[in-house]
């Protein structure tokens, strides 16, 4: 009897081993893809798996593509309404006829230098001018003495070659006044006086505001030297960086929409003026240069806009394209791709697409996406993980 009951615990123990054995040797199934759907580009979670992961996702969507391009940028002043003015003589400043913010035209004094140089340039001019008169007046006369037979051909031609180099000599230095800084009104009027200037005028080459004045009364100042900005507002620039794979989407002449938090939302509609000849080596952009018309004077250098570049969307006709969110997208090599969920909600399908130029966050695609179809936005990372793995819930 002892036998028969030990008989049975033995079987009994037996039966308990083999079967905690076997629950021991177990794996639960956590994701268990099989390799081939990996190869597929196919990539199913579990739920536990998607959350952890964080993954959301968004639809495609179809947009206006005339948006091309945005950027935000610092407005500068439009270069050719933008002059830095300095002194072409050293000298002293004795007079000051505007300060910062006044507006000012063409031409207008805005200080005036005393120059011992200028003296020096003065006094030679009117040397040379006087000089030039009296050979002039002696190759005359010597020109109606030989013509009444009076005086010979070579004293007639002696004295015209001494009135060419004095007039030579009086241009010359009429040339160095110029440079120096003297109008032409000034040069007649030192004509007529006959004493020796040394105060030359400081004037403004165009018509705008006085945005900056480096000088006071009394200060030495030097040729070269910037003592004054004048810039109209009527344009001004914005140069935006555009990345060397978009340049074959921005041409001179394209229209570009600006807008300043400063300005209410107003709408600014300017031109693309220059496209960069050269591409930037650590940032891979060109520079493209923007003008805007002002009229009102509201946009001012300094400023930050964003703008968007338009007209050259891929769909000229219904001026609309498909996009998707720029990080949606991966990177495979040199394949661009994206995760399109495959109905399941856990399961997500590798998808390779052609890319076009992104803007304002959305990148425009080209090839491989269907309007309506949901991507992968975050947690796209780990999808291009878990498929370069094979297998979900591989052990370490």
């Amino acid at each position: 009897m002892t036998t028969k009951y030990s008989l049975h615990w033995t079987l009994l123990l037996t039966v308990l081993s083999g079967a905690a054995c076997a629950s021991d040797g177990e794996k639960p199934d956590s994701a268990a893809i099989p390799s081939d759907s990996a190869a597929n580009g196919r990539v199913t979670l579990t739920q536990a798996q998607a959350t952890n992961a964080g993954i959301t996702l968004a639809a495609v969507e179809e947009r206006a593509a005339g948006g091309l391009l945005e950027a935000t940028a610092e407005i500068e002043p439009a270069p050719a309404r933008f002059a830095q003015i300095g002194a072409r003589v050293a000298g002293r400043v004795v007079r000051l006829f505007v300060a910062e913010g006044d507006r000012v035209t063409t031409d207008q004094t805005m200080a005036t230098v005393d120059s011992p140089e200028l003296s020096q340039s003065t006094g030679d001019y009117l040397a040379a001018a006087t000089t030039a008169t009296v050979t002039r007046e002696i190759a005359d006369r010597e020109r109606a003495l030989f013509e009444r037979k009076i005086s010979s051909e070579r004293e007639w031609r002696l004295a015209e070659a001494e009135a060419v180099r004095a007039r030579a000599a009086k241009e010359a230095a009429e040339n160095r006044l110029h440079a120096l800084g003297l109008s032409d009104a000034e040069l007649r009027q030192l004509q007529v006086e006959g004493h020796f200037a040394s105060e030359v005028s400081i004037r403004t080459p165009l018509a705008g505001i006085v945005a900056s004045r480096a000088i006071s009364i009394g200060k030495i100042v030097q040729p070269g030297e910037q003592l004054f900005e004048v810039v109209d507002l009527a344009e001004v620039a914005i140069a935006i960086d555009v990345y060397e794979q978009n340049l074959t989407r921005v041409k001179v002449g394209q229209r570009v929409e600006a807008h300043t938090t400063s300005t209410g939302g107003q709408t600014f509609i300017g031109r693309v003026t220059s496209v960069g000849a050269v591409v930037e080596r650590q940032s891979r952009t060109v520079k493209v240069r923007v003008i805007l018309p002002n009229p009102d004077r509201v946009l001012r250098p300094g400023m930050f806009a964003t703008v968007r570049v338009l007209g050259a969307g891929p769909d000229q006709q219904t001026g609309r394209a498909i996009y998707v969110p720029s990080s949606a997208i991966q990177r495979d090599g040199p394949t661009a791709i994206v995760f399109v969920s495959g109905g399941d909600p856990l399961t997500f399908v590798r998808r390779e697409i052609d890319l076009g130029p992104e803007s304002g966050g959305f990148t425009l695609v080209r090839r491989g996406l269907a309007v309506g179809e949901r991507v992968a936005v975050t947690g796209a990372l780990v999808l291009k993980a878990e498929m370069k793995k094979g297998t979900l819930g591989e052990p370490e």
